[in-house]
């Protein structure tokens, strides 16, 4: 799974880290290549209060949230009902890239829980 990450990382321009977490809050595994932006595995707990209030909301089932910032843009991907991958990228980062490695890579880390 970590060999997953990495390569999640490497294939995206501008990704630092990523992370797989359970919307229990836990982290299942993750891959830090750049620090520099901060810590991605507290930043990304904060996505399951997004999914907390698509619930409330009755929206159905979240797929993707991205947060786009001056410094920086977090990709998230909702694997299964239980789990979600994070990618943090430097401001410079190839969005459109990030989101379409993170669909591919979906069932790979799926499959590696």
């Amino acid at each position: 799974m970590l060999d997953t990450l990495k390569s999640i990382v490497d294939k995206i321009p501008g990704a630092k880290a990523a992370v797989l977490m359970g919307l229990d809050g836990y982290t299942v595994e993750k891959y830090v290549g750049d620090d520099s932006l901060g810590d991605i595995e507290q930043v990304s707990t904060e996505f399951i209060e997004m999914i907390k209030v698509a619930r409330a909301l009755d929206l159905g089932t979240v797929s993707d949230i991205t947060v786009k910032a001056e410094r920086g843009t977090l990709l998230a991907r909702f694997l299964s009902e239980g789990y979600f991958a994070v990618v943090l990228m430097t401001e410079t980062g190839n969005f459109g890239k990030g989101r379409w490695v993170l669909r591919t890579a979906a069932n790979e880390l799926l499959a590696a829980l």
